[in-house]
């Protein structure tokens, strides 16, 4: 009976496609957390595998691709011992290898990809470009303007949340801040809270358009606003043609003024969410935490920057990181705003200053709330060299962690930053 079943799914999918399941690649380091010490040799090793085994004669396809270097695109054939491959990196900095099985046709064979990262030295890696003198007095001047503008809310009902037994009283919150747009959020809080007895968590989006979120979070007022100061709860068609229009190019609009730059006014978006929260009569005045993923990530890491009564900073493969990592022969963090001529200057030397203004790097430096950040070691877009540039920048007494994935990218992923909110917002 069992074989006759057997049969009837193997018919029922096809032979090929059970074929290409059986087979796939397995890529390994040495190193488990895959970073290395200075001087140590990074080696992969690749295997084909068909059916739960080793197996010889298969054409593997592999992209080496190292810091400073320009990418190595070959192919070799498998043999049941693991083949090795070394990369050529040998100074603090970044390393990583994609794999994939070919078909006779030379295909890739579904699902076999395998990517993984690894990096040497990553706590001696700096910024690559140099801080901006007047950093400080450009964000305090930032800091005047904002305080200019009363900190005047509007709020909107939009329903009860319920959850795990408690329900939540969820408000669209609309906050005057300078420039064209408002602080744009849904701010949730358990219903009957007593003034003064609630920590508070503010959160921020990543990269793209999109509505805020309606988040309930036990024991906390939960403020979500979205990047841009628009409104919230619209279609997916209304947020997809924001993008393509009003929005579109956003990342990298005004880039060589540090006064017109689009961050500038989404920075300014969260010292004015921060402002408001605390004027909520429910927060206990001790606890704010900030977290955020990628464009997000970036925004809690100015947030704790910004204000000194943040208590708590997460973030997961934060972006707007070493911008000038491309000067010191790394990838630059999202969005790339430096790009350089054949003698290795940047083509643009008013993008390059206007970056210094807008780097995670910098603002790192400022953050004395208990900080974690996480890097994918196979993240092309907030490369594990630009986390590391802003993690290190972080002072020396600062209580801080950070969640290292060798095969995984661009995720928004920080366990023990997580383990660290729920620990916090639990606590009495």
């Amino acid at each position: 009976m069992m074989k006759k079943m057997l049969l009837a799914m193997a018919l029922a999918i096809g032979p090929q496609a059970l074929y290409l399941h059986a087979q796939t690649v397995q890529l390994a380091t040495d190193k488990q957390d895959g970073i290395y010490k200075a001087g140590e040799e990074v080696v992969f090793t690749i295997q084909a595998i068909e059916n739960e085994k080793p197996v010889a004669g298969k054409k593997i396809a592999y992209t080496l691709k190292t810091d400073g270097q320009k990418p190595v695109q070959e192919a070799v054939i498998s043999t049941e011992e693991p083949l090795k491959l070394k990369s050529p990196l040998n100074k603090p900095g970044w390393t990583w290898v994609s794999v994939a099985l070919l078909d006779d046709a030379g295909k890739t064979v579904p699902k076999s990809q395998k990517q993984l990262g690894a990096m040497i030295a990553p706590e001696e890696i700096r910024p690559g470009a140099e801080e901006p003198k007047d950093f400080d007095a450009f964000w305090a001047e930032q800091r005047k303007e904002l305080d200019k503008v009363p900190v005047k809310a509007t709020l909107s009902d939009a329903g009860i949340i319920k959850q795990g037994g408690q329900d939540y009283q969820c408000y669209d919150v609309k906050v005057d801040c300078v420039g064209l747009t408002p602080v744009s959020g849904y701010l949730t809080i358990p219903v009957n809270a007593k003034p003064e007895t609630l920590k508070a968590m503010v959160s921020y989006h990543g990269a793209g358009v999109r509505s805020a979120a309606k988040i309930a979070t036990p024991n906390a007022i939960r403020f979500d606003i979205n990047a841009h100061g628009i409104i919230n709860g619209q279609s997916a068609e209304f947020y997809q043609n924001l993008n393509r229009d009003n929005l579109v190019g956003y990342p990298t609009r005004n880039p060589g003024d540090r006064n017109k730059f689009y961050f500038r006014e989404m920075f300014l978006r969260i010292m004015r969410s921060l402002d408001y929260i605390k004027t909520r009569p429910e927060w206990d005045g001790k606890t704010l935490i900030v977290y955020g993923s990628s464009q997000g990530g970036a925004q809690a890491l100015v947030a704790a920057a910004l204000d000194p009564q943040v208590t708590l900073s997460v973030s997961c493969v934060h972006a707007l990181s070493d911008h000038g990592g491309i000067l010191a022969e790394r990838e630059s963090g999202w969005p790339r705003l430096i790009s350089l001529n054949k003698d290795g200057k940047a083509v643009n030397p008013k993008i390059a200053e206007t970056a210094g203004y807008y780097d995670c790097a910098n603002f790192a430096k400022r953050i004395k709330a208990e900080t974690w950040m996480s890097a994918g070691l196979i993240d092309s877009t907030c490369v594990p060299t630009s986390v590391y540039a802003a993690y290190n920048s972080l002072p020396a007494d600062t209580k801080k962690g950070i969640h290292v994935m060798p095969a995984k990218g661009h995720v928004a992923e920080n366990i023990p930053g997580m383990k660290r909110i729920h620990e916090v917002l639990n606590s009495k």
